[in-house]
């Protein structure tokens, strides 16, 4: 199937180059605020996007502000529209080590005064919510946060994209764009459209390295825009060094597990954190998992390990703290990336003169989706923070102007 014949050359208010979970939620917070935006994206299918490879957890449980703040007003709005996103708020089971357990009792106050209802729990009382957590050597204290829960990411990112058209936006097809040259009242991107879809090893090498596709089988574009969003994840350094632009963000991998246990299900319970870093939760007749390993290397990678991840990282910690895991079957998995900045909270803000950046949320751009894209959108349209105010996720804070806002419940 051919791809929608852009023109060739204009003008647009907002151009965001990034159609997944936040560049989506951006178009529909400026469509609110009366500002047209046109959406680019190499695939709007999201088959490499860190927004389609999550395991589609929300939660308001951390221990900065702004992350807090972000996480609240985005589980206001999921509630809202609970039954068109499939958001359950099944609740986040957070269980800590004696290493981590003070820390976190420090910040419930904090998370307190800010809204977030959360309650703790004895190692006793995990067994009792969770009779399949049988095993309790190493849980110091637990918390348990009942707004929290699970989300649908690909319909979450249908309906910001549906509302943003309803209010004027454009989100075009198989778009990369390979050059961005800021000038004095505008921005100018020199784009490829390709004009069928790529596959995945040449969308993965065109984003990561730079290149542009071949014109025989596209066209080229000149695109001018008053103000440019980067929204594209774990590909926005990229994207940033076309404009001259340095980015502290990492790409790392992320894999996943699908798994089956005949001895049990989990669909009574939302997400569960253990103490050795290792996340799962129900997912259909399944159990969901996931871990990251902290030797990860940075780098553009989907390969998923399958069999040997699973039996390396995910049985071991899963039999550790339920003996009815003890016949666990890998079914399946996926890898994804996380976007990940060095003190692991996201760069939202100003760029430089007439370009806007919402990127790098380490694993938490589905869940902060809404509000980040209400921040942005309010410092488009006015130059003023929007809400939840999230000043302090300025680059600046890599540069020696800001405050580092170090996010330690990063998984």
């Amino acid at each position: 199937m051919v791809s929608e014949r852009f023109p060739r050359s204009g003008h647009h208010d907002v151009i965001i180059v990034g159609a997944g979970v936040v560049g989506s939620a951006v178009a529909m917070a400026l469509g609110e605020r009366k500002v047209g935006a046109v959406v680019l994206d190499p695939d709007l299918s999201g088959r490499l996007s860190s927004s389609e490879k999550n395991a589609g957890g929300v939660r308001a449980t951390w221990w900065q502000p702004v992350n807090i703040r972000l996480c609240l007003a985005s589980v206001r709005y999921y509630e809202a529209i609970r039954d068109e996103v499939g958001f359950e708020q099944k609740g986040y089971l957070w269980l800590y080590g004696s290493d981590t357990w003070e820390s976190a009792l420090v910040h419930l106050d904090l998370q307190r005064r800010l809204g977030h209802r959360i309650d703790v729990l004895t190692p006793a009382q995990v067994g009792q919510r969770v009779t399949e957590i049988d095993r309790l050597d190493g849980i110091a204290g637990a918390t348990f946060a009942p707004r929290d829960g699970l989300i649908n990411p690909n319909l979450l990112k249908l309906h910001y994209q549906s509302r943003a058209r309803s209010l004027g936006a454009r989100f075009v097809d198989r778009v990369f764009v390979f050059a961005i040259h800021p000038a004095h009242d505008e921005v100018i991107l020199e784009c490829w459209q390709a004009d069928e879809p790529l596959s995945d090893s040449a969308l993965s090498r065109m984003m990561a390295q730079d290149e542009r596709g071949s014109p025989q089988g596209g066209r080229l574009l000149e695109l001018r825009c008053s103000a440019l969003a980067i929204c594209a994840g774990a590909w926005s350094p990229n994207l940033l060094k076309l404009a001259a632009l340095d980015s502290p963000t990492e790409a790392v991998r992320r894999q996943v597990c699908l798994v089956h246990n005949r001895a049990t299900n989990l669909a009574e319970h939302g997400m569960i954190v253990d103490t050795s870093g290792l996340y799962f939760h129900n997912e259909g007749p399944y159990i969901l998992a996931g871990y990251s390993p902290p030797e990860e290397p940075p780098g553009y990678s989907f390969r998923y390990d399958g069999e040997d991840f699973f039996n390396k990282e995910i049985w071991p910690r899963m039999f550790a703290r339920m003996t009815c895991c003890e016949r666990l079957r890998h079914i399946g998995g996926w890898a994804g990336l996380y976007a990940v900045t060095p003190d692991r909270s996201a760069i939202i803000g100003l760029a430089a003169a007439r370009i806007f950046e919402a990127h790098s949320f380490s694993g938490r751009g589905v869940m902060q989706s809404y509000a980040a894209g209400q921040e942005l959108a309010s410092l488009i349209a006015t130059g003023q923070p929007g809400p939840s105010d999230a000043r302090s996720l300025s680059r600046e804070r890599f540069n020696g102007r800001g405050t580092l806002v170090p996010e330690p419940l990063h998984i």
